[in-house]
């Protein structure tokens, strides 16, 4: 899974680079090689937002499940030393506060996944 994840990445950046040349050469009167230089920032640039485009979506993806299980899990399903008996409050107010007040939502979602997810599954 990884190589071809890492096969893909590298066609990508491939691709985006060769579409960003031909359409450097196209350009009349222009300086080629400067045009094709600033095609193929362009095209890394493209590959560059559109991964962490990709990284920030899968990021969302895992706060809003965390988010969920903390809503749905009870106040004693929640392992010792994660908040007390105030730990379900304690834990929505941070998951709820970083989505607001910094991007670093999934930070927060992938620590409550270590911390309460993976502790104690919730019962079904």
């Amino acid at each position: 899974m990884k190589k071809l994840l890492s096969l893909a990445l590298i066609l990508s950046f491939a691709a985006v680079a060769i579409v960003g040349v031909s359409c450097a050469t196209e350009v009349a009167g222009e300086d080629i090689v400067g045009g094709m230089a600033a095609a193929g920032f362009a095209g890394i640039w493209i590959c560059v937002a559109a991964i962490g485009g990709l990284i920030w979506l899968f990021l969302f993806v895992v706060w809003i499940i965390a988010l969920v299980d903390c809503a749905r899990r009870k106040p004693d399903e929640f392992p010792a030393g994660t908040g007390g008996e105030n730990a379900k409050t304690m834990w929505l107010v941070i998951l709820i506060v970083t989505f607001f007040v910094t991007q670093l939502n999934g930070i927060a979602a992938i620590v409550y996944y270590f911390m309460v997810m993976k502790k104690m599954p919730r019962k079904k």
